[in-house]
């Protein structure tokens, strides 16, 4: 004769104990878009630099861009006819780990002169 309780409650905790192993909770990576808010309308080049975490890589949404990373941060310089609103796309490993990021304007020069600019009038949002 077989002891059909003892089977349904082993059958029930291995499955209980397998069900636990199945959660996936590590990092899904994320992107976070840079977008500058400036009070020119004739910018010719930013240097920027984003820290908080590691960075996968830095994208380009439209204008030349030079990077350079280290283990946990990163530094560009974008190029081109800039202004207000989005400059890059920061790949980063952990997405929920956004909120540490944070970036600031090193240096910015005029389109036509190469004039430098006070990089305090600008600001910049990470935005996921």
């Amino acid at each position: 004769m077989t002891n059909t309780r003892g089977l349904r409650a082993v059958g029930f905790l291995a499955a209980f104990l397998l069900s636990g192993c199945s959660n996936n909770t590590g990092p899904i990576a994320g992107v976070l878009n840079v977008n500058v808010s400036s009070p020119q309308h004739d910018d010719g080049a930013l240097m920027l630099s984003v820290s908080g975490g590691p960075v996968d890589s830095v994208e380009s949404v439209g204008f030349p861009i030079y990077s350079i990373r280290t283990s946990d941060s990163v530094k560009f310089i974008v190029t081109g006819s800039l202004g207000s609103g989005a400059v890059a796309r920061i790949h980063i490993p952990d997405g929920q780990q956004a909120s540490r990021y944070s970036a600031n304007v090193g240096q910015v020069a005029a389109r036509m002169s190469y004039a430098a600019r006070d990089p305090a009038a600008y600001s910049i949002t990470l935005l996921p």
